[in-house]
């Protein structure tokens, strides 16, 4: 039996239970391990020349942690999920588990890196060859590199970039912490010199690290400022830039041929709460279909996201190539002022 087989042979509902048992620490991220097992049913199966290896050895591992053996899948962890898809299972005499629950043993291991491509994509730190491998690993060097590259886009299209010295002092003071908080770690015996430059550049990757984070989202947003359906500015979704606590995400659905995006989204809501609860929130919804107004459905989708948050803004998009499915961008921050008043 292959992976691929054993995922068509259970549903999530089996599977959670299991999942919960083995990792208890996975409660809380039920939502994402249920839209990474779609995911995985729906991709099509591929090997790959590099991938790890062709089967992957179902076994009692003990990890001697004082616990009894537990289920192990190797090797699982960073492969390519298509190919992981074709491994053979091989399933060691000794293991008498379900079917459900060698499932959940695999999934787990397979978004040890990520439960989606983009999130899988940003761990691994894949690169379009712009970085060579050891500046991948540098945070200032890699996180100037992508942001700058959201910069222009940004700046293409009317937007402003704050600079380091325009940052709020609440937000300086605590990228400084942050940097202080690293130096605990800094070997005394370093010069004053060598200190005040590796001061500076631990700095500036905080920084850049917060400036990619947001304007990779303001990126994801700008074509739909175009939409006549919506009514923001790209000067006022740059404000996010000025915002406090910053945490976005991109989701897509995996709504099988019985249902769509928006209902697949709502039922992962009404399961598990994806809001981070900070004060604000913009989304830009992208469906398949262009449409004037918000169905009811996808008002409800938008409710259920946006909960008890003191302002929020929705962006809707289009993008044919979605058919059925629909994918969310969202951040969620926390300012003094909304990004429309």
């Amino acid at each position: 039996m292959t992976f691929k087989e054993l995922l068509n042979s259970v549903t999530f509902e089996e599977v959670a239970p299991c999942l919960l048992q083995m990792h208890p620490d996975a409660e809380g991220n039920l939502k994402w391990y249920k839209i990474h097992f779609d995911m995985l049913r729906q991709m099509t199966p591929k090997r790959h020349d590099d991938g790890n290896s062709d089967v992957c050895n179902i076994t009692m591992k003990d990890w001697e942690n004082g616990r009894d053996p537990q289920l192990d899948a190797f090797p699982m962890e960073g492969d390519w999920w298509e190919h992981s898809l074709t491994k053979k299972l091989v399933i060691a005499p000794d293991v008498k588990a379900t079917n459900a629950e060698i499932a959940a043993c695999c999934i787990w291991h397979t978004s040890f890196y990520g439960f989606v491509d983009e999130q899988q994509e940003e761990y691994l730190r894949f690169d379009d060859g712009d970085l060579d491998i050891d500046d991948r690993w540098d945070d200032y060097i890699y996180n100037k590199a992508r942001a700058e590259k959201y910069f222009s886009v940004i700046r293409r299209n009317g937007g402003y970039i704050p600079s380091v010295k325009e940052l709020a002092p609440s937000k300086e003071h605590e990228l400084i912490c942050k940097v202080k908080e690293y130096f605990k770690c800094i070997s005394d015996s370093k010069n004053n010199t060598k200190k005040k430059r590796l001061f500076r550049k631990e700095f500036l990757g905080f920084y850049y690290e917060r400036m990619l984070n947001i304007s990779r989202f303001i990126a994801q947003a700008i074509p739909a400022l175009n939409d006549e359906r919506n009514n923001m500015s790209i000067e006022q979704l740059c404000g996010l830039f000025q915002s406090d606590l910053f945490s976005s995400e991109t989701i897509t659905s995996y709504a099988d041929e019985n249902s769509n995006g928006t209902k697949y989204f709502c039922e992962l809501l009404e399961m598990e709460d994806i809001n981070t609860r900070l004060d604000r929130m913009v989304v830009v919804l992208t469906t398949g279909e262009w449409h004037q107004e918000l169905t009811e459905d996808e008002q409800r989708l938008c409710k259920l996201l946006i909960g008890n948050c003191k302002s929020s803004d929705i962006l809707v998009a289009t993008d044919p190539s979605l058919g059925r499915q629909v994918r969310i961008n969202y951040a969620t921050f926390n300012s003094n002022n909304p990004l429309v008043e």
